[in-house]
């Protein structure tokens, strides 16, 4: 089995968190990690894989989500946008997406209480 096609630009995913903004306020967070599958699509190469959890200012999560080519959900976020189904509607919706600096995630993390076993 041939590992997955190179992709710097997912670089950011391998464990990285970035802030939700509405009206130029956070309202929450999403971590992310990256990881490989294999797929009858691409049988003799793993394919990437990337799990993200949102985590709302007050503490409240929604489930983990994973994207997998063609990454809709992560081109929005690389794009700076993410559309968020929200388990409550009023926080469903479109939000600004931008990655915190890679020195303050282990503490974002810490402070979210995200966990390998999170996603």
């Amino acid at each position: 089995m041939k590992p997955p096609v190179p992709d710097e630009s997912l670089a950011p995913f391998d464990g990285g968190v970035g802030a939700l903004t509405r009206d130029g306020q956070v309202v929450g967070h999403v971590a992310t990690t990256l990881s490989t599958f294999w797929s009858p699509s691409s049988p003799l190469r793993m394919q990437w894989w990337v799990w993200y959890i949102v985590v709302w200012e007050d503490g409240e999560r929604e489930p983990s989500t994973e994207d997998y080519p063609p990454f809709e959900t992560v081109n929005e976020m690389k794009s700076g946008d993410l559309d968020v189904l929200s388990r409550d509607e009023k926080r469903s919706g479109r939000y600004e997406f931008s990655w915190l600096p890679a020195s303050e995630t282990p503490a974002m993390l810490a402070q979210l209480g995200i966990n390998p076993s999170d996603f």
